[in-house]
């Protein structure tokens, strides 16, 4: 029985699948997790998907899902969702700043606990970077103002849920630019309880971050999200409060 379903979204990351699969797998096994791990190219214009093929005929427990155009982080994580047959659920990146070293910390925090997710907090920063740093920072501070919450490093992607709890929180009804950013704000409005964890950020080796191509168009579609959030999540919490999942 699979214990836990890794999904990473790869966006021309073909230097970093086979280190990030062999990273990963080296992490379950020597912790004796029982985990499966996929991969969604998504509408990569590199070599992601061919080398997504070539570390699979060795992996035993690997799945690719293509995406043949763009569709964004979220489409993927439900593209992969629909594959998951663990019992727990982790989201990470595919650019190796999350370490796959700590996926065994997020999981040994919720197994057998209160908790509903656990969510990794960039504490041990190696690549200063003050777009990035500032974007967070200032996210953080907003979303917990406005939607009374009081978390740290909101914008991580990674995170371990239960799988019914993660399918929950992506069934939202607006349609969101950047729900990513969301992902704790939904949890919080719809009454699961919440845990976050320091982990290590490293500096990526290969590719590039999208947030620095683009940063205005970044921030603009964030702060086009909020009022969406605010009207699905705060105006109608009566329709989401305590509605936790066994």
């Amino acid at each position: 029985m699979i214990e836990v379903s890794v999904i990473a979204p790869c966006l021309n990351e073909e230097e970093n699948i086979e280190p990030l699969v062999k990273r990963i797998n080296k992490a379950l096994n020597k912790a004796r997790i029982n985990g499966e791990i996929i991969l969604i190219n998504d509408g990569s214009k590199d070599d992601t998907l061919s080398t997504l093929k070539k570390v699979k005929s060795k992996t035993k427990n690997l799945i690719i899902i293509n995406h043949n155009k763009n569709k964004g982080i979220v489409e993927a994580w439900k593209s992969g969702l629909r594959k998951a047959t663990g019992r727990y659920v982790i989201t990470t990146d595919s650019d190796l700043q999350y370490l796959p070293e700590d996926i065994p910390r997020l999981y040994k925090k919720i197994k057998g606990s209160k908790f509903d997710l656990v969510q990794g907090r960039r504490e041990k920063d190696e690549e200063k970077n003050f777009i990035r740093d500032s974007l967070s920072v200032s996210l953080s501070f907003i979303l917990n103002r406005i939607f009374s919450m009081k978390l740290k490093d909101i914008k991580s992607g990674f995170i371990i849920y239960k799988r019914k709890v993660f399918k929950d929180i992506l069934d939202y009804k607006k349609n969101y630019n950047l729900f990513q950013h969301f992902v704790t704000v939904a949890a919080h409005w719809k009454g699961y309880k919440i845990k976050q964890i320091p982990v290590k950020f490293a500096k990526r080796k290969h590719g590039k971050s999208f947030i620095n191509a683009v940063p205005v168009k970044f921030i603009v579609k964030i702060l086009l999200d909020i009022p969406k959030a605010i009207s699905e999540y705060r105006l109608n919490h009566n329709n989401h409060r305590n509605k936790r999942l066994p």
